[in-house]
């Protein structure tokens, strides 16, 4: 939820309902943790950026080391809007994976992203594929 509005009604329509059979039980995250409620956890900003992404989506790869995601942001915006990127992270290894995903808001942006696929960004030839969404299949 984006605000704590919205999840106070979605808990107040949700909770207590059935789904297959099942009654669904619905709480803030920090009842379930604490079994109390904690009123400064559930007015509080929430720590980590949410991202949103549309079902135009593709993945990019061969990236350089060095490749960040303001840096694919920056050159895939010339296609239309960028509505996420994100490149992956290796904990173990302290860097960057060579490999990202990038959100667009219509299919016609995507597509003009994807004809990018073999062109050279930051020295490395890219490769620019669709995400095929297995639960619509």
């Amino acid at each position: 939820m984006s605000s704590i509005t919205e999840a106070k009604a979605a808990i107040a329509s949700l909770d207590g309902s059935d789904l297959g059979g099942r009654e669904l039980r619905v709480k803030f995250s920090a009842d379930m943790v604490t079994g109390r409620k904690n009123a400064e956890a559930l007015n509080t900003a929430p720590k980590k950026d949410i991202v949103f992404e549309s079902p135009h989506k593709v993945y990019v790869g061969n990236l350089a080391w060095s490749v960040r995601p303001e840096d694919l942001r920056e050159h895939f915006s010339q296609f239309g809007t960028v509505v996420s990127t994100r490149v992956l992270y290796d904990r173990k290894r302290g860097k960057n994976r060579v490999y990202g995903f990038l959100s667009f808001s219509s299919a016609d942006e995507l597509k003009a992203a994807m004809e990018t696929s073999g062109s050279v960004f930051h020295g490395r030839t890219l490769l620019v594929r669709e995400v095929i969404n297995r639960e619509e299949q």
